[in-house]
């Protein structure tokens, strides 16, 4: 794929809204676009006045195979003006993507790890039906991260046979289930993680704790939601 930046515009499908602030945004797959599965890019507003930050970036959700193209994010009860304005848009409405940006893409030569705190999970979905597409013959751990329980694309993960799963809502439960892939796997495995800043860093270092060289370690640290 290539990694030269365009400019894309987005026509929306539909909103959907996961439990109780996670929003799944789904627009028509442009058909000249590339992107790597765990990349992301910069959204703009098209006919909307938007006070504040003009911009946002997003990691995209969907693998280059499928026909939509999803992103996922948080909004809670007084968001940004950017995410207020993002709920306002119907069926049919534009909104600009600039990219692909990042580095946060799968290895495939060796085993694979996803840690994923909240909406961190949208790039790690991308990856996984990349993985779903491809066949790749690797074993796939996911260890999915949310305190209310509440887990975007969950019912999905669950019909998938290949991807093992583990879903956590503590720091507690957590730890453990990082323990758990790391002692088997170890440096045989890449490691991905994804969600806010403070997640990225707290499973950073238990990663390097147990031996896991850095540069099997991969991270998309979610700023804002």
């Amino acid at each position: 794929m290539s990694d030269e930046m365009k400019k894309y515009y987005l026509v929306l499908r539909n909103i959907e809204k996961v439990e109780e602030d996670y929003y799944i945004f789904d627009f028509d797959m442009p058909k000249d676009i590339q992107y790597s599965e765990g990349q992301y890019g910069v959204f703009m507003h098209v006919d909307k006045q938007v006070d504040g930050r003009k911009v946002r970036a997003f990691s995209v959700a969907s693998s280059t195979n499928e026909n939509s193209f999803k992103i996922g994010t948080k909004i809670v009860d007084a968001p940004s003006d950017f995410k207020a304005k993002m709920l306002e848009l119907k069926p049919g409405d534009q909104m600009t993507f600039d990219g692909p940006m990042g580095s946060f893409t799968l290895e495939k030569n060796y085993h694979v790890v996803f840690i994923a705190g909240g909406i961190g999970i949208t790039p790690i979905r991308s990856m996984i039906k990349q993985i779903e597409h491809i066949k790749l013959h690797k074993a796939v751990e996911l260890v999915y991260s949310e305190p209310r329980e509440m887990y975007p694309f969950k019912d999905e993960f669950d019909q998938l046979n290949f991807l093992d799963k583990q879903y956590v809502n503590t720091i507690e439960n957590t730890k453990i289930a990082i323990a758990d892939v790391t002692k088997k796997y170890l440096n045989s495995a890449f490691y991905y993680i994804s969600g806010s800043p403070s997640f990225v860093s707290g499973i950073t270092e238990q990663l390097r704790e147990y031996g896991i060289d850095t540069s099997h370690i991969k991270f998309d640290r979610f700023n804002g939601y």
